[in-house]
């Protein structure tokens, strides 16, 4: 008898031992090369068929139990039912069996930001998000999926300054302006297009920053191009502080693609949306 419960107390002690050894460990603060790495693994990317045809591409930050944050303007589309299927894509390509809806664009729908919950992706080091303004003209890197196609991007480079309300100039897309007041960061570099929700971070303490978001200038954009606004405006990013507020209750997720509702419907694809 005795010996049966010793074997069974090293079994217990192996297998616990073993989801020890497993757990993956984070980087140690200061080791740059290490969290700049680790942080590929904490990015999704965002893909849309519109039901005009069009695809679109967005990318998404990792907060740890299954929520993404990303911009408003990415799920925007999917808001006003626009969109014919949608798929939330891990480091893998492994595509999300459920994702959910939780709060987009604020209380007045006039802050980009959104976020989603999602499950059956292999995502790993969660960002922390940085609770006090991060210091002007210090590098910090970034990533995003962009829409011409390829692997997860790298950025780097300085954050300009912190502005808080800088909505006046961010209303590019559509006719309605967003960001009224928005907490957000001007950057001195240009990612691409299709990297709007991917994470901006302090490459030292691998804190989540912001979020890439959109153009930022001081006349109209007007009728320009995605590669002419490069030439004529700063990046923008909303900060971790206003995505801070938008995270305080992440209970009110609501399906909106599920195996479950796609047999109902009868759609072909897990992970095809019919709008509401």
């Amino acid at each position: 008898m005795l010996v049966k419960q010793n074997k069974s107390l090293l079994i217990f002690i192996f297998f616990f031992a073993g989801q020890l050894w497993s757990q993956e460990k984070m980087p140690a603060y200061g080791d740059e090369k290490a969290i700049i790495a680790s942080k590929t693994k904490a990015v999704v990317k965002i893909e849309t068929t519109m039901t005009n045809g069009d695809q679109e591409v967005g990318s998404g930050s990792y907060l740890g139990d299954g929520v993404i944050v990303t911009n408003f303007h990415v799920m925007k589309p999917y808001l006003e039912g626009k969109v014919k299927t949608l798929r939330v894509l891990d480091w893998r390509g492994g595509a999300a069996i459920k994702v959910s809806i939780g709060n987009c664009g604020g209380e007045n729908q006039n802050i980009d930001l959104c976020t989603l919950k999602v499950e059956g992706l292999d995502l790993h080091y969660p960002f922390k998000l940085m609770s006090k303004v991060f210091k002007s003209n210090y590098k910090v890197n970034g990533y995003g999926y962009c829409a011409s196609g390829g692997g997860l991007r790298g950025f780097s480079g300085p954050v300009l300054e912190f502005i808080d309300g800088m909505g006046e100039h961010m209303g590019i897309y559509g006719s309605k302006k967003l960001d009224v007041k928005s907490k957000a960061y001007k950057i001195g570099f240009t990612n691409c297009k299709g990297s709007s929700g991917g994470p901006i971070f302090d490459p030292v303490s691998g804190e989540l920053i912001a979020i890439f978001t959109r153009y930022y200038f001081t006349q109209t954009s007007g009728n320009k191009s995605f590669e002419e606004l490069k030439e004529v405006s700063t990046f923008s990013a909303n900060s971790s502080i206003q995505i801070l507020e938008l995270v305080k209750d992440n209970s009110n997720f609501r399906e909106i693609s599920s195996e479950k509702i796609n047999k109902e419907r009868k759609l072909a694809s897990p992970y095809e949306v019919i709008p509401h």
